[in-house]
This record gives C-alpha cells, sequence and structure tokens, in this order.
C-alpha cells in the first residue's frame, strides 16, 4: 500500500455516475433470465456489490467511513469492509429481485479497518451492519469530518 501521511477520504471525480453504473449493473444482474446461472448471478452480484461500496472514494482503502485505529495510523495494513455483509446481501437481492434492490443497495456502506479489526468481526458473523462495529469494540470516524460517528440504532 503506498504511504499516505495522514488518513483522508477524497470523493472521486466521477462518484455519481460510478454508483449509478454499479446500481444498474446489480439490476441487470436481477433481471429474470433463465439464462442466467445461479452461481453466476450470485459471483456477478458479489462483485457488483464491491463497486457499489468503491464508487464514491478515490481508493477503496479511503472509504467515508474508516475506524479510529485507521484514523491515527494510516498506513496501517488495512481492509475494505463491507458493513452489511456481502453475502447476506446478495441473498437479499436475489430474494427480493429489482423491485426491492434500492432499500438493500442503501445499505452498501464501505468502512476501512485495520487487518486486526477486520479479522475481529469474524466472532459477530451472526450480526450485520453497524452492530457487528459496535459489539467488535471499533470506533468509527466519519472520513469527511474528522469526527466520530455515532452508529444508528438497531
Amino acid at each position: 500500500m503506498p504511504e499516505i501521511a495522514r488518513y483522508e477520504f477524497r470523493k472521486h471525480a466521477n462518484s455519481d455516475a460510478r454508483s449509478l453504473s454499479a446500481i444498474r449493473l446489480v439490476k441487470l444482474l436481477l433481471e429474470e433470465d433463465p439464462e442466467f446461472l445461479p452461481e453466476h448471478r450470485e459471483e456477478f452480484l458479489s462483485l457488483a456489490l464491491w463497486k457499489v461500496t468503491e464508487a464514491e472514494s478515490i481508493d477503496k482503502h479511503r472509504t467515508q467511513f474508516c475506524s479510529k485505529a485507521v484514523y491515527e495510523s494510516p498506513n496501517c495494513a488495512r481492509r475494505h469492509d463491507h458493513v452489511y455483509q456481502r453475502a447476506k446481501m446478495v441473498r437479499a437481492l436475489i430474494k427480493v429481485g429489482q423491485e426491492g434492490a434500492k432499500e438493500i443497495l442503501e445499505k452498501a456502506v464501505a468502512c476501512t479497518i485495520t487487518k486486526e479489526e477486520h479479522l475481529s468481526l469474524n466472532a459477530y458473523e451472526h450480526v450485520d451492519g453497524w452492530e457487528r462495529y459496535r459489539r467488535a469494540g471499533i470506533v468509527v470516524i466519519d472520513g469527511t469530518t474528522g469526527a466520530l460517528f455515532e452508529f444508528p440504532e438497531a
């Protein structure tokens, strides 16, 4: 990873177009098409969710949200984590199809965390969203302001 002086979230110049493109791709993959093999649909939906969570930032390891540990030590080993777990989101998207995709895609949020924090989240796979972070004791910073992020009520 390249050295950076401090953690900084910078919005990609084409973030809106990138977001729209990734969301459109998800919706295309949710079209009813008997020629789509289920395993291909799942795999490509998972990849499309990556693109949704990477669209806003100039770097997948400089997302809007980051852990306090990353914010204070930006050259540590970082991980792009999907706050709402991708596998669960893929299953939910397939279940609701195009009509219900918007609500699920609103949860496609990433947070940059340390390698150690990423491993600690494994103990909370049964929980999803920001509640996993709360239970793992991960303090989150909003990179746009540098302020502590207040977890929404579960």
